[in-house]
């Protein structure tokens, strides 16, 4: 979320937060005409939140294409989406009965209504992640790494299910007001949380989709390789193999399409079990496939994908310091390679290559979790402030009496 999405954002909670109180304090709560307004209002400040979010993703994915803002301002909009459509229904099915404690209890239980809507895909993702990392294991051994699609799965699964086990235990047992206040505080709560993390694991995905299948522009004048592990005899493993040729397929079609060669610069240095560096071996079989060694040039010493970014970039300026760049990488690396490429100060467009289907799924998964991890100031501070005005809601209701 930008600055701008959360300044609208806290201005609506003040909205709705001071609405509640007027109300509360008069003899207009069962006032349906105001009542009618304020909600009419709400729904007109959400649509110009969406429609920021809208501007922002527009103005960013011109202007970068990869950047976490994106992702952060695409949750956001699917969530507020979701609730308009909440809200236009309160509306219309209580046009002439409609309260401020209605409007309130909507607007509160709109993270729990958010949470069972996307249940049908969550649900279908959880299966999915479990059965493709299953076959990962049976395929690549056991390893911690692999196991993180089931991990992931079954918390979204488990996080499905904890309100109506909430429910079923406590709707039997007789509760004080209080217990209430708790009981629907833990309840809101959790499903914030949850509407949090689905709108985000939906947002990546699209964004992580989106970045592996789009075609750079034919203006290029180098393309980075980046490296990743290669086979004990020095050869390529299947899935560096699928990025090298997928920047041999793109330079021929910009010869083709514009007559201008494209300078490759395989990236990645030498690991420990490894007999050659990652980047001779990418030269090695961009030599077999006929590319002319003038048109490679190498970088060895990166260990990791900002290394590829940034000593790719040394190599690159010294050449050409207003050169056009793309990168290739497995399709579900691109985004975030993009975004690392950005933060080392190189403005350029990736390219994807295919991986099995049965790994793509963890890999996702471990992007989405590097996302977090790389933005994690940001999202627990969003959270605990989502936190506190979901505190501060539920105390009204149970203060006036709307709960």
């Amino acid at each position: 979320m930008n600055k701008r999405g959360f300044l609208y954002f806290v201005i609506t909670m003040l909205f709705v937060f001071i609405s509640f109180m007027i109300l509360s304090k008069t003899n207009m709560a069962d006032n349906v005409e105001l009542s009618k307004a304020i909600e009419i209002i709400l729904i007109l400040y959400l649509v110009r939140v969406s429609y920021g979010c809208i501007l922002y993703i527009k103005r960013m994915y011109n202007k970068k294409k990869y950047s976490y803002g994106i992702i952060m301002n695409l949750a956001l909009l699917i969530f507020i989406i979701i609730n308009i459509l909440r809200q236009v229904n309160l509306l219309i099915c209580n046009w002439n009965v409609i309260n401020i404690v209605t409007i309130y209890n909507n607007t509160l239980n709109s993270f729990s209504y958010f949470a069972m809507l996307t249940l049908p895909c969550i649900i279908v993702l959880s299966i999915y992640g479990i059965i493709t990392n299953f076959v990962l294991i049976k395929k690549e051994g056991m390893k911690y790494t692999n196991l993180l699609g089931i991990i992931l799965s079954v918390f979204a699964l488990l996080g499905l299910v904890e309100s109506q086990v909430i429910y079923m235990i406590t709707s039997s047992i007789e509760l004080s007001d209080k217990q209430l206040m708790i009981k629907k505080m833990l309840d809101v709560e959790i499903n914030l949380i949850l509407s949090y993390f689905y709108s985000l694991i939906l947002a990546t995905l699209y964004c992580n989709m989106r970045a592996g299948r789009y075609i750079p522009k034919y203006d290029k004048d180098f393309v980075i390789i980046l490296g990743s592990r290669i086979n004990k005899d020095g050869t390529l493993t299947p899935l560096l193999k699928g990025r090298v040729d997928r920047a041999i397929y793109f330079g021929k079609k910009q010869y083709e399409n514009t007559k201008k060669q494209v300078i490759y610069v395989p990236s990645g240095g030498k690991g420990n079990d490894e007999v050659i560096t990652e980047a001779l071996a990418i030269k090695n079989y961009l030599l077999e496939k006929g590319i002319d060694k003038k048109n490679i040039i190498i970088e060895n010493r990166a260990t990791n994908t900002r290394e590829n970014m940034r000593f790719s970039k040394e190599k690159i300026s010294k050449i050409n310091d207003k050169a056009r760049i793309s990168f290739s990488t497995t399709n579900y690396h691109v985004f975030r390679s993009g975004v690392i490429a950005y933060s080392e100060g190189m403005e350029c467009e990736g390219m994807g290559s295919k991986t099995k289907w049965y790994f793509y799924t963890n890999a996702l998964i471990r992007e989405f979790i590097a996302n977090l991890v790389s933005e994690r100031k940001r999202h627990l501070l969003l959270i605990l402030f989502l936190l506190i005005i979901v505190f501060i809601l539920i105390w009204i209701g149970y203060y006036y009496n709307f709960i």
